[in-house]
């Protein structure tokens, strides 16, 4: 039974992310894929997926914005030895926060997930980045298939 409710959220949840690209923007496709990777990969049920999301999408927008701060203004040719310094000072200390934020993270996911789901959170975001990443070439491919004379 169990299987079967990770079998529909799948294909509803890939059957909207892919259908009508002109309805639903980007964003939320992109969202609707990770969603369905994770509950497939982690076996959530409906109760860990409610307690789960909310934690997770604070964890990756927390994230999000400290590599926003962390983009320098210029590039790092043409910057100053001592601004060179201090990006790399900036990198490490970014590194070092995304860290904690990762063991923030995993204090709140025990609340929420058994362990060995929170375990398998590291395999899941590799999951889709693999799986996003190949379906970007897929359509690319199709893309130049359709117009063979564009790049």
């Amino acid at each position: 039974m169990k299987r079967l409710i990770v079998n529909v959220v799948l294909i509803l949840f890939g059957a909207s992310l892919w259908a009508q690209p002109g309805q639903v923007n980007r964003e939320e496709r992109l969202q609707s894929y990770r969603i369905a990777i994770f509950t497939e990969v982690l076996q959530l049920t409906t109760e860990e997926a409610q307690g789960f999301w909310p934690v997770y999408n604070e964890y990756q927008d927390k994230r999000d914005q400290m590599q926003n701060k962390l983009k320098p203004a210029k590039q790092l040719d043409a910057m100053s030895d001592s601004e060179v310094e201090e990006q790399i000072k900036r990198y490490l200390d970014s590194r070092q926060s995304e860290l904690d934020l990762e063991k923030e993270l995993v204090q709140k996911l025990r609340g929420v997930l058994p362990t060995r789901k929170i375990a398998k959170l590291p395999n899941a975001e590799r999951i889709f980045r693999e799986r996003l990443l190949t379906k970007l070439q897929e359509a690319r491919a199709k893309r130049q298939q359709r117009a063979p004379g564009r790049n």
